[in-house]
């Protein structure tokens, strides 16, 4: 887990706007990669939310969360379920701790070994960094 440095400033008033920013700032300081947005009844069920493609650079999937006032987020059930299944995939976790405001990376890794579908973000993360 880290804390992504000067990647956005919030407050955000739910998910989709932290994701919109997200995707906002990635389309300046990297546009040679395509992005996906995943949101459909079609797709695979827990798939992240965010596909990142380039003809140079591995792919990977990206994950939008934000938390609540005590830096919980939840996830579906089915998510969790996606990573375990998908191991090989790079999938990055991204979210919004609200009373820190702050951007967190979270592995999926980190998901599957918490107990339930609720992954508390700790005040102290020592890995920092730094975008842009």
């Amino acid at each position: 887990m880290k804390i992504i440095d000067d990647l956005v400033n919030g407050p955000f008033k739910d998910e989709a706007a932290f994701k919109a920013a997200v995707i906002k700032k990635w389309q300046k300081t990297a546009p040679w990669f395509t992005r996906f947005q995943l949101e459909n009844e079609e797709k695979e069920h827990g798939m992240p939310d965010v596909l990142s493609m380039s003809n140079k650079l591995p792919a990977f999937f990206t994950e939008f969360k934000i938390s609540d006032n005590k830096s919980v987020i939840e996830f579906q059930p089915t998510q969790p379920q996606f990573y375990k299944r998908n191991s090989e995939l790079h999938i990055d976790i991204l979210a919004w701790d609200v009373p820190r405001k702050r951007v967190v990376h979270i592995a999926p890794s980190e998901v599957l070994g918490s107990k339930g579908l609720k992954f508390t973000i700790p005040e102290d993360i020592d890995d920092v960094e730094a975008v842009g």
